[in-house]
């Protein structure tokens, strides 16, 4: 967050809220043909993955080949958290964990550790240490993420209550379909409307940065709203203070640094950097046509398993001799070279 002047909330923001709510439309309903669905697409992935998988494979950096063999394992996870949720299935899937986290289920109420693909239950509570941190998936697509020294418990499909630490939510790009998810806390609850958020409870406050989309804070009086670039911090006396922030820097660091690994086989440059300018908040700006058209026809292969997106765009430039990257103020800009 950036040293902005804060000033202090008003209330009666009724007609925020209203707009808010009505940009949300009505949610989607899931496919009757939703599980035979799922079956159909991992079996697909896991023969197209195996496929592929030929002895004179050559990536593009020895170095980008690092994470290959764990391929199957991506694909399970992603192809088995479509965006409909099967009834009675769990309601996130771990994508990636590091460091140390814990998970206990209501139905035995021991402490457990928490690994990849872990399937989390609408009871169930996590924990992470001082040095870990945890990134789930629901079944339709949006994204949470545990930073350390988190804890936060599971309370039905669509709320979690967090007790301490901080949240990352990723609810989609406008219309993604992704649906409705509450972070309750001492402080009020926070509900998304399309967006990027962090949510943190610390020294008696809650703190919340908003980077894309708009969130509501519910203390059981009229709601705060808080759009793009907007942050908010609610205190124990009820007071709100309002200060901006960017979509890009510290506030954002431990989020990225716990993201999924995009697959970049098989994919196009141009997609790739479509993801890494979400990750980062960054907007991929094109220097030119040649430079795009390079980046949508450019076809990547190997993996940045293990790296955070910056630092993934940076592997993956390293191969590209005909375009450059320069990391500006919000921009990732994309320049052709020439050669």
């Amino acid at each position: 967050m950036n040293d902005a002047k804060p000033h202090d909330d008003r209330p009666g923001e009724d007609a925020d809220l209203v707009a808010l709510l009505r940009s949300v439309g009505p949610r989607p309903t899931p496919p009757a043909d939703f599980a035979a669905e799922v079956r159909a697409a991992v079996a697909a992935e896991w023969r197209a993955t195996v496929a592929a998988r030929q002895p004179q494979r050559r990536f593009t950096q020895p170095w980008l080949a690092i994470a290959a063999s764990v391929a199957v394992l991506a694909v399970a996870v992603g192809v088995a958290l479509p965006r409909w949720k099967a009834a009675g299935g769990p309601v996130a899937v771990v994508a990636r964990v590091t460091g140390a986290a814990e998970i206990r289920h209501s139905t035995d109420g021991t402490w457990q550790t928490l690994g990849t693909a872990s399937p989390v239950a609408a009871s169930d509570e996590i924990r992470t240490s001082s040095s870990g941190r945890v990134a789930l998936r629901r079944p339709d697509g949006l994204e949470v993420r545990l930073d350390t020294d988190t804890q936060l418990a599971f309370a039905g499909d669509e709320r979690a209550r967090l007790a301490s630490g901080g949240v990352y939510v990723d609810a989609g790009t406008p219309g993604s379909g992704s649906g409705a998810f509450v972070v309750g806390t001492p402080y009020g609850d926070v509900r998304h409307v399309g967006t990027q958020y962090v949510a943190s409870v610390h020294d008696g406050a809650l703190q919340v940065a908003v980077r894309e989309g708009s969130i509501a804070i519910d203390r059981g009086q009229v709601p705060v709203v808080a759009r793009a670039g907007e942050a908010l911090a609610v205190r124990e006396d009820g007071s709100v203070v309002r200060s901006q922030v960017d979509s890009h820097g510290q506030a954002w660091h431990w989020a990225a640094a716990i993201a999924p690994e995009f697959a970049i086989e098989g994919r196009s440059l141009d997609e790739f950097l479509a993801w890494a300018g979400r990750e980062t908040g960054r907007k991929i700006v094109y220097t030119s046509a040649d430079a795009a058209r390079e980046a949508e026809q450019t076809m990547l292969k190997g993996s940045t398993t293990g790296l955070a997106p910056e630092a993934a765009v940076a592997a993956v430039f390293a191969s590209q001799p005909a375009l450059r990257h320069v990391i500006a103020v919000g921009q990732i800009r994309i320049e052709h070279t020439g050669r």
